[in-house]
């Protein structure tokens, strides 16, 4: 138990640092009793250049600072655990640099997000402690005057993925580790090379992307059949096929097709091809959808339900040897594996839901949509844990139009170029939000 613990407190003291709380949700799993720090107000210093934003908190807090550039800028103040009123949770007007604020719960933690009015920086965040006649914690946030660029370089460090979380609460280190929230000191300045002063370096290579294309059905299995007798696994293959070749064509993806011809492949297998492929990984299974009522139409996109998350997190349990991220769960204790795999499975399922939104953007008027255009599901090929995934039912083979389309090489062009496109815009997105964390992190 206590060489846990020592391991724990290692993850523990980094992970909070990355914006990972773990240790609340250990202490909850191990059955240590943690009473939440409850929220007594927030409270504003503005002036004409900076703003101090003041919590007034019953019980020191466990929490993480972060942000987004949206609109002038939004920040993002995440607790562990907090207690507060139902009416703190609406919106309203802040003051100084912020615009308006409100508090949203995300997963048992609680998120302050405050929308800024005029572009500021973070100058410093620290935590007072009660002290002679004040019983209260203070979190403060100072911010002053700065553009976008300033302010994301001044949010505090975030890892781009689990390995490098796990990377560094592993690490071996000779010096005392303290759980703290505290803003860390900033590094010093790398020095710049001067001319003749000796070889550059090289830098890192670009890391591969993979699009997993995954043809629907195949071989024994042949899908739904359309009014006309079109087999739903030949028109899956047909537009995974020219999926494959546009992306090709533009010449920054490795593309790995689940089956290349008229072959019966399990779920699984299709799950397995995605995991053990390289790179930054991104799964899209094309199917066509059937219903009994012909008037139906229109493209829909599948993410992971809750419930096909548990079904994940079983499978990964009953298997031996189960990795996350190239992370061995079977290495960590039962509980820190669960953690680490919950952890691993909200970024998955995150930025599946980024890529659908994507989607269903791109394919906006190029192909009919159904209403409710994204939807959850508990699908077998969804459950990689560490794969962003979705299934994208491109028509309904069961409508005469949808069927026609589905038949139609123009068509099939037209909404797998604009798929394409959004397989583009997401690994933009994703290139762009390393980016951001990279500067954040280089300002610590």
């Amino acid at each position: 138990m206590a060489e846990f613990c020592s391991l724990f407190q290692r993850i523990g003291a980094r992970a909070v640092r990355a914006g990972l709380v773990v240790l609340t949700a250990a202490a909850s799993l191990l059955g240590v009793a943690h009473a939440a720090p409850e929220l007594i107000g927030v409270r504003f210093g503005p002036s004409a250049e900076a703003t101090r934003i003041v919590f007034d908190l019953a019980g020191g807090p466990e929490y993480s600072v972060s942000g987004d550039d949206d609109g002038v800028g939004r920040l993002y103040v995440e607790f562990a655990a907090l207690e507060l009123e139902n009416a703190d949770k609406a919106f309203r007007a802040g003051q100084g640099h912020i615009a308006r604020y409100g508090f949203s719960e995300r997963r048992g933690s609680v998120q302050a997000v405050f929308e800024f009015g005029k572009t500021a920086r973070i100058k410093e965040v620290f935590l007072l402690e009660p002290s002679a006649g004040v019983a209260k914690h203070r979190l403060v946030v100072d911010l002053v005057t700065a553009d976008k660029e300033a302010f994301l370089a001044s949010l505090p460090e975030r890892y781009g993925d689990l390995t490098q979380v796990i990377e560094q609460a592993t690490a071996q280190t000779d010096a005392p580790l303290v759980v703290s929230a505290a803003p860390q000191a900033a590094l010093p300045p790398t020095p710049t090379r001067k001319e003749g002063a000796g070889p550059e370096i090289t830098p890192a290579p670009v890391e591969t992307l993979t699009v997993v294309i995954d043809p629907g059905h195949g071989g024994r299995d042949p899908g739904a059949t359309g009014q006309d007798g079109t087999l739903e696994k030949v028109v899956n293959m047909a537009a995974a096929t020219e999926l494959a070749k546009i992306l090709e064509k533009r010449g920054r993806y490795d593309v790995v097709l689940t089956r290349d011809g008229d072959e019966t492949i399990r779920p699984d297998e299709r799950e397995a091809l995605a995991r053990e492929a390289g790179g930054k990984k991104l799964f899209i299974s094309l199917h066509a959808d059937a219903i009994d009522k012909h008037a139906v139409r229109g493209a829909s996109v599948y993410t992971l339900s809750d419930k096909g998350s548990v079904r994940s997190a079983q499978i990964a349990k009953s298997q031996g040897g189960y990795h996350v991220y190239d992370i061995a769960l079977n290495d960590y204790d039962s509980v820190v594996g669960d953690i680490l795999f919950d952890k691993a499975q909200d970024t998955t399922l995150t930025n599946s839901s980024k890529f659908a939104a994507k989607l269903i953007e791109n394919l906006t008027g190029v192909t009919p949509l159904l209403n409710r255009s994204h939807r959850k599901g508990n699908l077998r090929v969804l459950l990689a844990a560490d794969v962003p995934a979705v299934l994208l039912e491109m028509a309904f083979i069961s409508n005469a139009k949808d069927e026609v389309n589905l038949n139609s090489a123009v068509w099939r062009r037209r909404t797998m170029t604009a798929v394409a496109d959004a397989i583009d815009a997401y690994f933009d997105e994703q290139q762009l939000q390393r980016h951001a964390d990279a500067r954040a992190g280089a300002a610590q």
